[in-house]
């Protein structure tokens, strides 16, 4: 005796929703643990006085958010100012001379200024390296040139390329390859995240 057609539909049905709902509320939890995550780090970034412990204890949610983002906007309007600027560049100066904190905080501020300021982004456009092996190929981002600081033999500048890690594009590799050896793409970066972070199962135009 073969399977009840009515009960095979009836439970493909339920396997269908049930997908369905979860390709719908999954990326919607995620976005918003992520983002829940976030705010209780930075409400918290200031301890509990900040967050008004006096009013109540273990403090007000949300307040210590709501401070930070008072104390950027200060000091965001301050260093737009002539007297902030200077006041800035004085402070500057004082933490530059310090030698633990001079090459960190030299790297942070070129970071920072690279990922946020308003000149081209760090990850100037998207290419196609061989990588790990010959005819095998990854999807990186060129971040920079050196034309001058690393030469390689035959005189031909190298080109920075960031390879990241699926599907967590925030770690991977930095590379160094000669301009001809990278091949560029119509790629955006915002395209080439998506395709990382899908493991290949986005495609450039958005579909799966």
């Amino acid at each position: 005796m073969g399977p009840d057609p009515l009960k095979t539909s009836i439970l493909g049905r339920i396997r269908t929703y049930l997908l369905t709902g979860l390709l719908v509320l999954a990326p919607i939890v995620v976005t918003g643990y992520i983002v829940w995550k976030l705010f209780i780090f930075v409400d918290h970034l200031l301890g509990s006085t900040m967050r008004g412990s006096y009013i109540r204890p273990g403090g007000v949610p949300g307040l210590g958010f709501l401070t930070v983002l008072v104390i950027i906007f200060l000091v965001g309007v301050l260093a737009s100012n002539f007297l902030g600027r200077q006041v800035g560049r004085i402070l500057e100066s004082m933490l530059l001379r310090v030698p633990v904190f001079r090459g960190f905080y030299s790297t942070v501020r070129q970071v920072g200024e690279a990922v946020l300021g308003e000149k081209k982004g760090p990850f100037q456009r998207v290419v196609m390296v061989e990588f790990p092996t010959p005819g095998r190929y990854a999807l990186g981002f060129a971040t920079a040139s050196y034309a001058k600081t690393l030469p390689v033999p035959g005189g031909k500048p190298l080109v920075a390329v960031f390879l990241p890690t699926v599907p967590n594009p925030t770690t991977g590799y930095l590379l160094f390859y000669p301009e001809d050896a990278v091949i560029a793409t119509t790629i955006r970066v915002e395209q080439a995240i998506k395709i990382l972070v899908s493991a290949g199962v986005v495609t450039p135009d958005g579909s799966a």
